[in-house]
């Protein structure tokens, strides 16, 4: 089981559990636009909590995930538009 900790949860601080995780499978999503721009999206995980005794209308557990993206493009020439020097 996960360590004890605390979490907000429509806006009330609630007991919750800080548990351990593996990613699996690609965590980069490619976006290829139109104007032949490649996009690459990264998403990384930081936490992970389940909120203790709150179930969905499924009755399945609540999780909380923190997390943070990071974004690149590749972007082709022709769309580069050249910098004004001051």
């Amino acid at each position: 089981m996960g360590r004890p900790t605390k979490a907000i949860h429509e806006g009330q601080q609630v007991d919750a559990e800080d548990l351990k995780y593996t990613i699996e499978g690609p965590h980069e999503i490619v976006v290829l636009v139109e104007d032949g721009t490649e996009l690459k999206i990264m998403v990384s995980v930081a936490k992970v909590v389940k909120i203790k005794d709150v179930y969905n209308a499924e009755g399945e557990p609540t999780y909380q995930v923190k997390w943070g993206t990071g974004v690149t493009a590749s972007v082709p020439v022709k769309l580069i538009k050249a910098q004004q020097t001051k």
